[in-house]
């Protein structure tokens, strides 16, 4: 879909206060000392619904003292506190960190106090730490009310002080299994186990080292193995003290490494077995008959079709379909628990995930049970409930049209949304879908930009290669995996009338295929071809040829790409990172063909890299983002080569999501004053570099009508570039990206916002002044901050979800 506005009007402004500042600083200055002067003056925290004429619990607050990391202490007073018994814990509702409520707090009771200290103590130890000093101060602070004396308020404030002590660390780790093939499998993955020397002892990891084996275990056929076969015996030390056989050198030896553990805390654990009373614990199983039923249902129908299979790879199965709409060997081919192999919990899991993912299915049942034929067999049934064949959607959008490269951010948008899809087409769980959608965007001219589009995808729940490029390292490395891939077929049409400016017809195809593994996932599509005609009007052409970057760019033109895209999340504690890399490469082999580099073709390759890192504290969320982009176009598409990116692949910067000092596409090229003089600063900037950082705190502020209120304050910089000029011209200057000035050419805006919390999705309203205007520059050379800023002159933001 292409929805493209160059010649932007310039939006209306509401100015309450526009007088001429003599001096800026007085005006930055003013601004601190007001807010700074409100918090302090109207900060406040009230109690509502307290117990009149008792002591009640204002507030607790728990500080983790000794030699931690910061981020460590912080992790370990969030699980302190929830270690508090219910009658210390405040319910505290917060609006914009200035007014605070707690809400009906609990009547404070010392036994209480006890308790808390007693469950923090149990979690210190469960954490490895096993000397810890827990020392309480109860602060009580009176309000009273002279008019209302039965209203007084008795506040009791608790201030928790935690000395956790040095943490115990593993010293020697062994396993001593009664079964010699257990032990054996002990063994040999020891490399994995959870348990090394020197790590920071805790009963979560022994339980977890516990869960490790089991898996382990059963993954080599012990079906019936359990967590309770296990157990671990921790530190003999002070055992072998008690030992009346032991001679006074023994004794002696004992108690120094007794006194070197208290200086140095360390453990020793054995895993162990517990006597075997069961012998089916210890049998490896293998699978005996499998049996499928593909099309389960809670009402019963009366036709039954059993689908006996005879050929070799089908060996033992059974499928029984009451309408046989699914091919047999759709459904053989996707289980891995095969007749005759030895049972592993892995191919379980894998069976079990494999028809839940493969789209045709809305549950999965997998039972297994003892064969007939002999005690170390199991029979599976795979018992699969099918969702309906055909869904129609149909969704409304209402947007000012922000998020795509070639829309206005200054026209609203509207636009209906049709869709057919089906979840099990040719009988294989192949997923299509059908879209039609079309859209509207209002204007000065009423109807500004339509829109018409067109597309239709399929997935196969399987990777579709030719035999002869599964050896060629991309095709190999997907292949190793196919049975997580998904091949991807896509292709629309659009069609798009810009008003007095332009029409768009485009048309693109792609083949590629989707591979998801836990917290990462990898998109390659080897074969993307995008057609896209513009036809111009003569007023716009004539602007474009006043515009040399942009008349380059605005062209029609075809791609045929390779793209390559990479997603990962990590989460550790209370720190999440995301990261994306993104690839594409246009032309690079059928460029070689002259008739094609000179014509319609476009050459390039362009990449970049989205990284969000998001730190998750008690009750609010410190929130970090970079991004780095580069194009570089090098066909022969125009006279003299291609200088720039197409407009459609280009970066660009501003907008809810962006800088949002700054309109969609407003901000760039680097320095240059052109772009904010001519056409009267309103013309769209598309560069072939991007670099852009933001911080933002989020916190929340109250809740109106169960609807959430959250709100951030944040900072913005970056900007956008050509790889190296264009136009020549001492308006210009400035535009291309250089290493010993791009630094100096940062834009940068900070602000603040009202975020609505819907739990299903968020919208939210920024609002953000522009701090540092790279193209407004000193006499001396030197970048000016907060140029021309006014207080109640910002740029407002609309936008859905977080920008990142």
């Amino acid at each position: 879909m292409f929805n493209l506005f160059i010649l932007r009007r310039r939006q209306f402004t509401v100015s309450f206060l526009n007088p001429a500042l003599p001096n800026r600083a007085k005006l930055v200055a003013g601004i601190l000392l007001v807010t700074v002067s409100f918090m302090l003056f109207f900060s406040c925290t009230v109690p509502r619904k307290y117990p009149h004429g008792r002591p009640f619990v204002f507030a607790v607050n728990i500080k983790v003292e000794g030699n931690l990391l910061p981020a460590d202490r912080q992790d370990l007073a969030t699980k302190l506190s929830n270690q508090l018994d219910d009658s210390l814990r405040v319910q505290e509702v917060s609006i914009a960190g200035i007014y605070n409520r707690v809400m009906t707090p609990p009547v404070f009771d010392s036994a209480n106090l006890r308790r808390s200290i007693g469950f923090m103590v149990a979690l210190l130890n469960a954490s490895g730490y096993y000397t810890p000093v827990i020392k309480d101060t109860i602060r009580r602070d009176t309000i009273r009310f002279h008019r209302h004396p039965d209203k007084n308020e008795y506040r009791v404030m608790i201030d928790f002080h935690v000395w956790p002590g040095k943490q115990t660390r593993l010293d020697s780790v062994g396993y001593a299994l009664t079964t010699p093939a257990l032990q054996a499998l002990a063994l040999k993955y020891r490399n994995q186990s959870l348990l090394q020397k020197g790590r920071p002892y805790s009963k979560q990891m022994l339980s977890d080292e516990l869960d490790r084996l089991v898996v382990l275990f059963r993954n080599h056929g012990y079906y019936k193995f359990s967590k309770e076969n296990l157990f671990i015996e921790r530190d003999t030390v002070l055992a072998g003290l008690l030992d009346p056989t032991l001679d006074p050198f023994q004794q002696v030896a004992l108690l120094d490494e007794l006194k070197r553990r208290r200086e140095h805390p360390a453990i020793s654990v054995v895993v162990r077995q517990r006597p075997v009373t069961d012998s089916a614990s210890i049998i490896q199983y293998s699978i005996g008959h499998v049996t499928i039923y593909p099309d389960l249902s809670v009402i019963p129908e009366d036709t039954v079709i059993v689908s006996n299979i005879d050929t070799a790879s089908a060996h033992g199965f059974s499928i029984i379909s009451h309408s046989d709409k699914f091919k047999p060997l759709v459904l053989t081919d996707n289980v891995y628990l095969r007749p005759d192999d030895q049972y592993t919990l892995q191919n379980y899991i894998r069976t079990y995930n494999r028809f839940n993912q493969m789209g045709a299915w809305q549950q999965t049942s997998i039972t297994l049970d003892p064969s007939e034929t002999a005690d170390s067999v199991l029979d599976a049934n795979i018992k699969l409930y099918p969702k309906k064949k055909y869904t129609i959607s149909t969704d409304l959008e209402a947007s000012r049209n922000t998020n795509d490269i070639i829309t206005t951010g200054s026209l609203f948008g509207t636009a209906i949304n049709l869709g057919l899809h089906n979840h099990n087409a040719f009988g294989e769980s192949v997923q299509t879908s059908t879209n039609l959608r079309a859209g509207v965007e209002l204007g000065y001219n009423f109807i500004e930009t339509s829109d018409f589009s067109v597309s239709h995808s399929l997935e196969f729940p399987k990777m579709i290669v030719p035999q002869p490029l599964k050896s060629i390292p991309p095709f190999k490395c997907f292949w190793k995996h196919r049975d997580s891939v998904r091949t991807i077929i896509n292709a629309n049409a659009s069609y798009t009338d810009r008003y007095q400016f332009f029409t768009v017809k485009s048309i693109n195809g792609s083949f590629g295929y989707e591979l998801n593994q836990g917290n990462k996932s990898y998109l390659w599509r080897p074969i993307n071809i995008e057609y896209t005609q513009l036809n111009k009007t003569d007023s716009f052409q004539n602007y474009l040829d006043t515009n040399p970057s942009l008349n380059l760019a605005f062209r029609s033109g075809l791609v045929m790409s390779t793209q390559f895209v990479y997603t990962s999340v990590k989460k550790h504690g209370i720190r999440t990172n995301y990261f994306t890399f993104s690839a594409e490469s246009s032309g690079a082999l059928l460029g070689l063909i002259k008739r094609l580099d000179s014509g319609a073709l476009w050459r390039f390759v362009r990449a970049n890299i989205d990284y969000r890192h998001h730190i998750d504290y008690r009750r609010t969320q410190l929130a970090w983002h970079a991004f780095a982009g580069a194009g570089l176009a090098y066909g022969k598409l125009t006279p003299g080569g291609e200088e720039t990116l197409p407009f459609y692949k280009a970066f660009f910067a501003g907008g809810p999501n962006s800088m949002r000092g700054w309109q969609i596409r407003e901000l760039g090229l680097g320095s240059a004053p052109y772009y904010d003089t001519a056409q009267k600063g309103v013309l769209d900037r598309f560069g072939d570099i991007q670099l852009e950082g933001n911080i933002e705190w989020r916190f929340p502020i109250g809740s109106v009508l169960g609807v959430k209120l959250l709100s951030a304050i944040y900072v913005d910089a970056g900007n956008i570039w050509d790889r190296h000029p264009i136009d020549t011209s001492a308006a210009q200057k400035g535009s291309d990206f250089q290493l010993d000035r791009f630094y100096k050419e940062f834009a940068v805006d900070a602000g603040t916002g009202l975020r609505l919390n819907f739990d299903w999705f968020i919208i939210r309203f920024d609002y953000a002044y522009k701090i540092k205007q790279p193209e407004e520059v000193d006499n001396d050379g030197s970048n000016r901050w907060f140029y021309n800023m006014n207080l109640f002159k910002g740029q407002f933001q609309l936008g859905i979800g977080y920008p990142f």
